[in-house]
């Protein structure tokens, strides 16, 4: 394990749920490391916490218990105006489902998040690139219902990368996609972590897709294991 502090730092996280008879451990004393340009997916059945993980690496979720490090700061200190600007700031979101706003063009789309910023020649030129690189110039002014599905989640990724975030979570993001768009998406993503230098974490069930990541770890009974890679 390297000295160097690693960008996302998850250490003993356990998530409990209670309910009505005995609380639902999801999670039990989680440790994670994530390196700054790594590309790490994780797999594991539905239910089985994956999605629950991913939330509190993006502080959309907090654990019952331990501590969340971005670049060696403690997230669960922060309130929640603070985590909301770190969240615009550092992080992209990719979800299974695009999550487009239908009224809105793909541009006007990829530019929701650079709103809070006012930054609008910018974000229009970096926006504009973005969607070219994604392979939707000719589709930028087209709306959500004019796009197929594998388009909407080209739209979603580069809404993801508009603020230049050094962290990409993905949870599911070809999981409504076929299979030929999955691995498409999929190469897309590692060719951005790549050229944006960026960190890619991605939860998955498909093997095929989590095998191109540079790092595989499996949760299973609320423990992450290692497939490939030395994350934890």
């Amino acid at each position: 394990m390297s000295d160097q502090v690693p960008l996302m730092e998850l250490k003993r996280i356990t998530k409990v749920y209670p309910g009505a008879g005995e609380p639902a451990h999801v999670l039990n004393n989680v440790d994670l490391r994530v390196s700054a340009g790594e590309s790490l997916a994780i797999i594991g059945p539905s239910g089985c916490g994956k999605s629950t993980l991913l939330n509190i690496m993006g502080t959309l979720d907090g654990p019952t218990s331990g501590t969340v490090n971005f670049d060696g700061r403690n997230m669960l200190t922060l309130n929640d105006r603070e985590r909301a600007d770190f969240r615009n700031r550092s992080l992209g979101f990719v979800f299974q489902f695009h999550h487009l706003l239908p009224q809105c063009t793909a541009l006007e789309n990829v530019l929701v998040p650079t709103l809070v910023n006012r930054q609008t020649e910018h974000a229009r030129a970096r926006g504009t690139h973005l969607l070219d690189r994604v392979g939707l110039a000719s589709r930028m002014h087209a709306r959500p219902g004019e796009l197929s599905g594998g388009e909407c989640q080209r739209v979603a990724v580069a809404r993801a990368l508009i603020n230049s975030p050094r962290l990409l979570l993905a949870d599911e993001p070809t999981g409504s996609l076929s299979r030929e768009g999955a691995l498409d998406l999929t190469t897309l993503l590692l060719e951005l972590n790549r050229e944006e230098h960026i960190t890619l974490v991605a939860v998955t069930h498909s093997l095929e897709v989590a095998e191109m990541m540079g790092s595989v770890l499996e949760l299973k009974n609320g423990a992450l294991i290692v497939r490939r890679g030395n994350a934890v």
